[in-house]
């Protein structure tokens, strides 16, 4: 893959940004060295600018190396000689900070701001020597930086700073930052930038990702579709669709920040499912431009990536014996957080005006044997893709010259064609979120598989999908029929919250049961209708089923007590109640939560809280309560 004439006219382009950025590297005369293009500046002799440094145009000697961004608070926002983006406090403007701050142009600060030595003695009529430079003046750089940040204003690097990894452009170009250059696609071609602020947004320089590919991406280079041919060779729960999706997932894992919602994936398979080979091959075609980790946590994520919209895998996301697990709660947090974009916020123990705001772009893939989600609105976000155990007696799916392309060029040329196909991404994805809508997806569902798809052909074109027999987004009634919502395991398991509440309370083990036959308050229902309609044994009353569920802290109304007609019974349950807390102890709904959950149920008459209604005696006690009707209830809709 990618040999011939493109490889090598890649390679000598790579190998002239190499001696560019080998050249990189400021002119820094010695101190005492006039300066500017005339070569007639002194030392402290200068013009200030507006912001109070050296005057000077573009890529002159005189132009201060360090450039001021901003301020936010007691931070000083800075770009160093170096092209690092800085964060400074008052006191971290000592004289080591300083020479920090000039590291790569050390020369300079003692040129702008000289501290002076004694002047050189003389013999009788020779021509007094100046000074000598020895160092720099502390207090004057100082003044003069924190000068130029302040009339530079505020800047906040929450929503002005982008990291590595793709962003899009105020006009909606996409833009790709690879640590040491951003990249453009821009008529055709993809070329490169310097780091720094374009359209008021900082792009500062940093540690280097693998660049675009920028030669022309032929079929016979693209290797969209060599990678789906060995995501096939494992043993997916939807051959058709799940090696698909997780090509699909590469895509989305590359246009990172661009794109609007960032769908994750996570690999659920037992021991011996080629999990760590699939993983191996991820590591290897993403490269540095993925943050992979077996054991990490929320906190560990997000300090690494900073500001980066750089993919992250997360292996071994195993859920806890006792089904919470506060590490991977918080990681799949992160996880929703990033799919959106939205801006997280966590306090510092030196209070919370030092608090962390954090917003990640990232797009996530999760691996486990047992699946670690289980509430709903993560499920929204993440394909599931399901892997049984593969055949031992076959070759290894993946080459030793394979995982030498994906190390060497396949992730670049990816990322090259994703920038160059980027214009028609949103139309791919408006087809597939049409045909999602036909099959019942919601809108959340809609752009998690919608997104996974458009990238998936946006990667493959046409050429490459015919020649794979892979259903693009104008063959709408295939995808509706063949990724409908009703078919997803993942979604049938994710109940809304307002029937997961009601169903935990109507199934969980009452210790004061314990002692009889009845276990959960469904049984007393269960046993209270067999009585009505007299099957079984007779003996289990209204009177009886009203004790018993007043143990839990619950009522009980029989039919006509609620609307005044005949809707079966209805559970009473208090907004507050001791005993009720105890139910839910250890549950998202503890501490009087199940009220409001229970309220979230949308189906007209399955909960009654008509203030004229919900007064309910239970255990001799008035109580504010809400009321479900169960008939209504098991009529609803699941979702």
């Amino acid at each position: 893959m990618a040999k011939g004439q493109s490889a090598v006219v890649q390679s000598l382009a790579d190998a002239q940004r190499d001696l560019a950025r080998q050249s990189r590297r400021r002119n820094d005369p010695r101190p005492m060295e006039p300066r500017g293009p005339n070569k007639d500046i002194l030392p402290g002799k200068w013009e200030p600018n507006h912001l109070g440094l050296p005057r000077g145009a573009p890529g002159e000697d005189t132009v201060c190396p360090v450039i001021p961004i901003g301020i936010e608070g007691e931070n000083y926002y800075l770009i160093d000689s170096a092209g690092q983006f800085r964060i400074m406090t008052a006191s971290d403007f000592s004289h080591a900070g300083i020479q920090g701050l000039f590291a790569q142009t050390p020369n300079y600060p003692q040129w702008a701001w000289p501290r002076f030595g004694r002047a050189p003695k003389v013999e009788d009529g020779e021509k007094p020597k100046p000074p000598p430079v020895k160092s720099f003046e502390d207090d004057a750089v100082r003044q003069a930086l924190f000068f130029a940040c302040a009339k530079e204003g505020l800047f906040s690097p929450t929503d002005k700073m982008r990291g590595r990894g793709s962003w899009t452009l105020k006009g909606g170009e996409i833009v790709y930052h690879a640590g040491e250059e951003i990249w453009i696609a821009e008529g055709g071609r993809i070329k490169a930038l310097e780091t720094g602020l374009h359209e008021g947004l900082l792009y500062p320089r940093m540690a280097p990702l693998p660049a675009p590919w920028t030669e022309k991406i032929t079929p016979d280079i693209n290797p969209s579709g060599e990678l789906l041919k060995i995501f096939r060779k494992w043993n997916w729960g939807r051959p058709e669709i799940d090696p698909l999706l997780l090509l699909g997932w590469l895509g989305v894992a590359f246009y990172g920040g661009a794109l609007k919602w960032r769908s994750a994936v996570c690999l659920i398979g037992d021991k011996g499912t080629g999990k760590s080979t699939l993983q191996d091959g991820l590591k290897d075609l993403f490269g540095a431009a993925l943050f992979h980790s077996a054991d990490t946590s929320a906190a560990g994520v997000y300090q690494k990536m900073q500001h980066d919209a750089r993919p992250v895998a997360v292996d071994e996301l195993e859920p806890s014996s006792d089904g919470y697990d506060s590490k991977n709660k918080a990681l799949t947090n992160l996880m929703r957080a990033a799919s959106s974009g939205a801006i997280s916020r966590r306090g510092s123990a030196s209070g919370a005006e030092h608090g962390i705001e954090y917003q990640m772009r990232s797009a996530f893939l999760f691996s486990a044997i047992n699946n670690p989600l289980t509430e709903a609105q993560d499920l929204s976000r993440v394909a599931i893709l399901r892997l049984g155990p593969n055949d031992r007696s076959l070759k290894a799916p993946i080459s030793a010259e394979q995982y030498e392309h994906m190390r060497q060029t396949w992730g670049r040329i990816l990322l090259g064609r994703l920038m160059h196909e980027w214009p028609r991404f949103h139309v791919v994805l408006e087809r597939f979120q049409e045909a999602l809508k036909t099959g019942n997806h919601d809108k959340r569902g809609q752009d998690t598989y919608g997104t996974l798809l458009a990238c998936a052909e946006i990667l493959l074109g046409p050429e490459l999908a015919e020649d794979l027999d892979v259903k693009l987004s104008d063959n709408a009634e295939w995808w509706a029929m063949h990724l409908s919502a009703d078919a997803l395991p993942e979604i049938e398991d994710a109940l809304p919250n307002w029937r997961k509440c009601l169903k935990w309370l109507l199934t969980s083990q009452v210790e004061q049961f314990r002692n009889g036959h009845r276990t959960t308050i469904g049984k007393v229902l269960e046993d209270l209708a067999r009585d009505e309609n007299k099957v079984g044994e007779p003996g289990y009353t209204i009177p009886d089923a009203r004790r018993d569920l007043a143990l839990t802290g619950i009522g009980l109304l029989i039919p006509g007590e609620v609307n005044g007609t005949d809707e079966g019974f209805a559970l009473a349950i208090p907004n507050d109640h001791p005993q009720v807390r105890k139910l839910f102890r250890g549950t998202p709904w503890q501490h009087g939560g199940w009220k409001d959950a229970l309220r979230q149920c949308p189906v007209p008459g399955v909960m009654v809280t008509d203030a004229k209604k919900n007064r309910v005696s239970i255990a001799g006690e008035q109580e504010r309560c809400t009321l479900v009707v169960m008939s209504r209830y098991h009529a609803a809709p699941e979702r």
